[in-house]
C-alpha cells in the first residue's frame, strides 16, 4: 500500500507520537508500506528552514517522471486548490493542494499530515475533489485502520 507523507507526517513532538513514528517506520522498513513524498514535499523538506527533516532518508517510492497532467487531473487540482484556499487570499495554500494532487495521481491511499487547514477540510475533500480511494489522516489515524484492517495472528499452540 503507498502513504504519501506531509512535511509535518512523520513529527515526534510528544513521546506518544515518537512511539507512533516508529512503528510507522517499522512498516515501512517491513515492505509493509510503500511511502511516496511527492515533489512539492521533497522540495519543503529539502528547504534548510523546514523542521520536517526526517523525511530526509526514508525509503520512498521516487516521483513519477515529469508528464503533462491530463485534462481530468488539472481539473481536479483545480477544485482541490479551491477548496483548501477557502477564504484565504489567493495562492496562500496552493502548496497544500499541489501535495494533496500529487499523492492523488501517485495513487496513494493516504496522506498523512498535521496540517490543521488540510485535516479541517478532509470531508469536502475526499471524494468530491479528491479519488474516493485517497484518505486524508494523521499518523495517529492511520495506524489505528492499519490496525483494524490486519487479521489477528494466530498464537501457536
Amino acid at each position: 500500500m503507498m502513504v504519501a507523507l506531509d512535511a509535518n507526517a512523520l513529527d515526534r513532538k510528544t513521546t506518544a507520537r515518537g512511539k507512533l513514528v516508529d512503528r510507522f517506520e517499522q512498516l515501512v522498513a517491513s515492505g509493509a508500506v510503500e511511502v511516496y513524498i511527492g515533489p512539492g514535499v521533497q522540495a519543503e523538506v529539502a528547504h534548510p528552514a523546514t523542521p520536517g527533516t526526517i523525511l530526509r532518508g526514508l525509503p520512498r517510492t521516487e516521483p513519477r517522471p515529469f508528464r503533462p497532467l491530463a485534462a481530468a487531473e488539472h481539473l481536479a487540482r483545480i477544485r482541490v486548490r479551491a477548496m483548501v484556499q477557502g477564504n484565504a487570499r489567493p495562492g496562500k495554500h496552493a502548496r497544500d493542494a499541489s501535495h494533496l494532487s500529487e499523492a492523488a495521481e501517485a495513487g496513494c491511499r493516504y496522506f498523512i499530515t498535521y496540517d490543521g487547514r488540510i485535516l479541517g477540510k478532509r470531508d469536502d475533500l475526499e471524494g468530491f475533489a479528491l479519488p474516493a480511494t485517497l484518505r486524508i489522516v494523521t499518523i495517529e489515524e492511520f495506524l489505528d485502520r492499519w490496525t483494524d484492517a490486519q487479521p489477528p495472528v494466530a498464537k501457536p499452540g
